[in-house]
């Protein structure tokens, strides 16, 4: 996991640089939250978008086998990040222009089956990843944070977080948004009592507070390919 910080830090300087020449001042107009993409197959019915720098030139499919699906976003003007499962483990790489993506790193490989991995940005250098641990009929939420000057955090568990198991045909995926500041909000289908979500926020510089269950206000059985409850911010 520390290596593919160190990878991050080959590519400083250019980093560095999208991140004091290119982007927007405070005060300058953008966007308060990121989009999440993917390239690969997955349970979507139509392709994702491709994923474009700030000059709308292409960035490249990441390094993902054959079948896995990545989530990528936009982590500064030209760089990237892309997080997938490889291997049963939650996996990253680091795109920066004119380096492009750095060699496929876990970013942890302790015992268990991670899934249903998503990705979000500010696009200024602070990303964060949410993954899905199980371990026989035991389900949590893992988490990994990213800042452009130190790399991947150690992942740990997000505290409190009970998400529903997948059943066939439906993942229930974490959904996350992150404004400009790199403050999260999180939501998921809690596994604890039907008809209920959970959420957590994470505070740059503070960490997450514990997951917290509320009542959908209208709740209906999951569709097959359904991903999740709608994110109430």
């Amino acid at each position: 996991m520390r290596t593919l910080g160190a990878c991050c830090l080959l590519v400083a300087c250019g980093l560095a640089a999208c991140r004091d020449a290119k982007l927007p001042q405070a005060g300058a107009e953008r966007s308060a939250t990121a989009t999440m993409g993917g390239y690969g197959p997955g349970p979507k019915t139509t392709a994702p978008a491709p994923l474009t720098d700030v000059h709308g030139q292409p960035i490249p499919a990441p390094p993902v086998p054959a079948q896995a699906l990545a989530q990528t976003v936009r982590a500064a003007d030209e760089a990237a990040l892309a997080v997938w499962v490889q291997d049963g483990h939650a996996t990253a790489s680091f795109y920066a222009r004119g380096f492009g993506w750095t060699a496929p790193q876990p970013l942890e490989t302790i015992h268990g089956q991670a899934s249903d991995p998503q990705l979000v940005s500010n696009g200024q250098g602070k990303a964060m990843a949410v993954w899905r641990h199980t371990v026989g009929n035991i389900q949590s939420l893992r988490f990994s944070h990213f800042d452009a000057d130190a790399g991947w955090s150690l992942p740990d568990v997000l505290p409190g977080a009970l998400p529903r198991a997948d059943a066939a045909g439906v993942h229930d995926a974490p959904r996350l948004q992150m404004d400009a500041q790199g403050n999260v909000t999180a939501q998921w289908a809690s596994g604890l009592t039907p008809g209920e979500v959970q959420t957590s926020r994470y505070i740059e510089g503070r960490g997450w507070s514990r997951a917290l269950s509320e009542r959908v206000a209208s709740a209906s059985p999951a569709s097959p390919g359904r991903r999740g409850p709608s994110l109430l911010l």
